[in-house]
């Protein structure tokens, strides 16, 4: 319930006060639809070829939302993203060994 509160309130934010600084990716029902939109709002702001464009990510050194002051020129800011088997290093800003792993074994 908290997850679909979060992303009622997220929609709400974004038709008062328009896009996020931040936005919660993972909130959204379709992500995939934002970041096309991204790209093709970035293509016709500097009239660049949609069809030689592609989206990229660049890991920053902000951990909390807040830190986030202003949005980009162009892109966004995301937050909501999770990884699998691997942590992220923030002093080397690369991948690394997952720190822990939580296993959860029921019996019936």
């Amino acid at each position: 319930m908290l997850h679909f509160q979060r992303r009622a309130a997220q929609y709400a934010q974004w038709v008062e006060d328009g896009e996020p600084i931040v936005m919660w990716l993972s909130g959204l029902h379709v992500p995939e639809s934002y970041l096309t939109a991204l790209v093709q709002a970035t293509c016709r702001k500097k009239q660049w070829p949609l069809d030689k464009s592609t989206l990229y990510t660049k890991v920053t050194e902000y951990t909390e939302v807040d830190q986030v002051t202003e949005a980009p020129q162009s892109g966004c800011y995301v937050t909501g993203l999770y990884l699998e088997g691997a942590s992220w290093d923030i002093e080397t800003s690369q991948l690394a060994r997952q720190k822990y792993a939580l296993f959860i074994v029921t019996s019936m």
